[in-house]
């Protein structure tokens, strides 16, 4: 079975690009424009790895990644946060009880070490 990945991003040119780069090394996707979107169609698709932005409309990324990580539907599935923010440990500072993303990467991404972190993660079929 082809492993699935849900791109959270507000930017289209981003989860178009993050799209074909995913699809070109085998994998499904399925992509959410804002937080809120992102932890409906996660909770309901139930993806083997989410993407995740930082600054979006509606429901930052933050906030998704708090609601995710709480989830009993989404809590195991691996996330990499993705963001042209530096000083990432600023965001993920205090989560409390909550566990660190499983990948941070800045923007603009190194597409072959991103693909090698996501199959890391979640392997390829």
């Amino acid at each position: 079975m082809t492993k699935k990945i849900l791109i959270i991003d507000d930017e289209k040119d981003m989860r178009v690009y993050l799209e074909a780069v995913f699809r070109k090394a085998g994998f499904d996707t399925e992509t959410a424009e804002n937080g809120e979107e992102g932890q409906w169609l996660a909770e309901a698709h139930q993806p083997d790895l989410i993407t995740l932005d930082i600054l979006m409309p509606k429901k930052s990324g933050i906030k998704a990644y708090r609601g995710l990580r709480t989830s009993d539907k989404t809590r195991s599935i691996p996330i990499v946060v993705l963001t042209g923010l530096t000083r990432l440990d600023d965001f993920f500072g205090d989560l409390g009880d909550l566990p660190r993303p499983d990948a941070l990467v800045e923007k603009p991404i190194d597409r072959d070490a991103f693909l090698e972190q996501v199959k890391g993660l979640i392997g390829s079929e």
